[in-house]
């Protein structure tokens, strides 16, 4: 590489050119955006539900089961946190990432509007669980909103959408600063064994489990 355009590189490019270390760090919750996010595996026997993510994003989509013609939208996206991961950029930044499983919002047979008006999904419907780049199951935990589901009791299969506001935060009629809120103190850990990040295999060491929740 040219010298010159070495010394016009910002510091965070470089390192970002670098990738990421060797070793990642698992979670199984993280405190972000006001929410304090659980995986699934993490909330078993609980009887709070603190896995449940939402986002919208620009995606492509067919219109229905009818019409299969594909068109850009503003889809909301519906999940359950599976894993959470920290790739670490030889300690300049890092960068969380949450992985989910997910309802297909992108066709009327995993998402829908009951005649309430309330958003529906079906989690016998998945989309992002192949191996191709569109398929990518992981978001940037920022990107993250918390939601919980409530099963439908007259359709099999279906959950009632319910979003929350975050902790501390209240609604008085005008913009809130998002991170206005206390982070709690975390310890890390880690896991031996192999996890596929960005098409590149990371290995994600160390020695034990708490069930801390971090900032």
């Amino acid at each position: 590489m040219n010298p010159d355009t070495m010394n016009e590189m910002s510091t965070d490019l470089k390192f970002l050119a670098r990738g990421p270390l060797d070793n990642a760090t698992r979670f199984t919750a993280y405190n972000i955006n006001g929410f304090k996010f659980r995986t699934l595996a993490r909330e078993e026997g609980l009887k709070s539900q603190n896995s449940g993510v939402f986002l919208t994003s620009n995606t492509s989509c067919v219109s229905s089961s009818v019409d299969g013609n594909l068109r850009q939208a503003d889809l909301p996206y519906y999940g359950k946190l599976e894993d959470i991961i920290e790739i670490n950029y030889y300690g300049r930044f890092s960068v969380i990432l949450f992985k989910c499983k997910w309802a297909d919002t992108t066709r009327d047979r995993g998402y829908k509007k009951d005649c309430w008006n309330f958003n529906c999904v079906n989690f016998d419907r998945l989309i992002h669980i192949g191996d191709r780049e569109e398929h990518e199951p992981y978001i940037e935990a920022s990107q993250a909103q918390m939601v919980y589901y409530v099963d439908d009791v007259v359709n099999e299969g279906w959950s009632v959408v319910v979003h929350i506001k975050p902790r501390d935060l209240y609604d008085m009629g005008e913009e809130v600063e998002e991170n206005a809120y206390e982070n709690e103190p975390y310890q890390e850990q880690q896991l031996e064994q192999f996890s596929r990040l960005d098409d590149q295999y990371v290995q994600l060491a160390t020695n034990h489990l708490n069930d801390d929740i971090v900032d």
